[in-house]
């Protein structure tokens, strides 16, 4: 449910834009032209002197190499030829929420929310800079879905189609400090917090390609504010499309061959606002899986191939891990080039959104079942494929290339 009040800032300039066309239906989505504008242009224009930032302050991906004294990631998995400025992400967030400073009053709903994405961005931001330690990284992911699981931010039950069939706040526990409501719904709380982090990992494991995380993401976004102005929540509306221009802006840049990468100051905050806003304008887990499918499934996928593989004896063990064993990292290993993979892996985030946003009552968890067994398909079959193509190429002598 959407508790946000918005402000006259934000009353003002979509009822001046509402105005400028009489069909009532379009006039909702023509409301939020001037919010597209600005975050686009606020992004576009902020992007250059984010990347100058970045370069000052030693916050860039240098392939091949070390930095600070950590090894970098595992070589097979840098798809970018030179040294690239991070810290883009901070020119996609900021932005958006400052038009959402500027929107909505600051509240028991609004607050955590806000407080919530500023641990995100100031942790990975120091991350970008130092290389923090993958335990630290954790822990202001945890911090950040903590403050969302004690806000008035429940998840309280999950249904299937109108019917609810698990109850997740049997036991709740509302109280105020210093006149601010928190609200505890346990187990529900503690799942939600389970679901924030991995939605913020899977969406951030994507950003392998250059320009994959942006317009998968960018995607979504425009998806998560088409069900939103649906659904009439104002608050869910304003940042998501604003997400969205920013994203668009930032692909200038980001698209092969990038000129500057969102890291982890992007990485972090996408996934887990993505699920964040699903949740509130929907209510519904089934349209968060749909939307977020390929990352999900790719991410555990990658993650039981690995304890197959490798047999961890402990997660630690396992986090450590590090391989180029993800959906486009199997794609390139096709010969697609990186602009291909970006469009295939964005055409099946607009396909299986697009039904995920479509779909309503019996037909959606029709829908996610058979989308997410698809997906999984996909994901085997080309897996598959890139094994048999690795295997070709190393049962290859450098003599027989020419042989005939």
């Amino acid at each position: 449910m959407d508790y946000a009040i918005p402000t006259q800032f934000f009353t003002k300039l979509t009822e001046h834009s509402a105005n400028l066309i009489n069909n009532p239906t379009l006039s909702k989505y023509i409301a939020f032209i001037p919010i597209v504008l600005i975050a686009f242009l606020a992004t576009f224009l902020l992007t250059p002197l984010i990347g100058k930032l970045a370069w000052s302050l030693g916050a860039t991906y240098k392939p091949l190499q070390k930095q600070r004294g950590k090894d970098f990631d595992n070589p097979e998995k840098a798809m970018h030829k030179v040294e690239t400025p991070s810290l883009g992400g901070l020119a996609v967030t900021l932005p958006a929420l400052i038009i959402t400073l500027l929107s909505f009053q600051i509240n028991a709903f609004t607050g955590p929310i806000l407080l919530a994405l500023a641990v995100l961005i100031i942790g990975s931001t120091l991350d970008d800079i130092y290389n923090l330690d993958s335990r630290i990284q954790f822990g202001y992911q945890i911090l950040a879905a903590f403050i969302i699981a004690i806000s008035i931010i429940d998840l309280s039950s999950i249904g299937i189609i109108d019917q609810e069939i698990l109850n997740l706040s049997a036991y709740t526990l509302k109280f105020n400090v210093f006149s601010i409501p928190f609200s505890i719904a346990l187990p529900g709380d503690i799942f939600l917090m389970f679901w924030l982090i991995l939605c913020l990992n899977a969406v951030k494991w994507i950003g392998g390609s250059p320009g994959l995380l942006e317009s998968y993401s960018g995607v979504i976004f425009t998806l998560i504010f088409v069900l939103a102005v649906r659904t009439v929540s104002e608050f869910t509306s304003t940042i998501s499309i604003a997400m969205s221009a920013s994203l668009l802006a930032f692909l200038f840049y980001a698209v092969p061959p990038e000129k500057i990468m969102s890291g982890s100051s992007g990485k972090s905050i996408y996934g887990f606002l993505i699920a964040l806003l699903a949740l509130i304008v929907d209510a519904k887990i089934s349209t968060s899986i749909m939307l977020l499918g390929l990352p999900i499934l790719d991410a555990v996928f990658v993650e039981i191939r690995r304890i197959i593989i490798h047999k961890p004896k402990s997660i630690k063990e396992l986090l450590k891990i590090n391989d180029a064993t993800h959906f486009h990292h199997r794609l390139l290993s096709l010969n697609l080039s990186r602009l291909q993979v970006l469009l295939v892996e964005t055409s099946i985030a607009l396909l299986f959104g697009s039904i995920a946003i479509a779909t309503t009552g019996a037909m959606r968890y029709f829908s996610v079942i058979f989308g997410l067994a698809v997906l999984l398909l996909l994901i085997v079959l080309i897996n598959n494929k890139a094994n048999k193509k690795q295997k070709e190429k190393e049962g290859e002598s450098p003599e027989s290339k020419y042989s005939y």
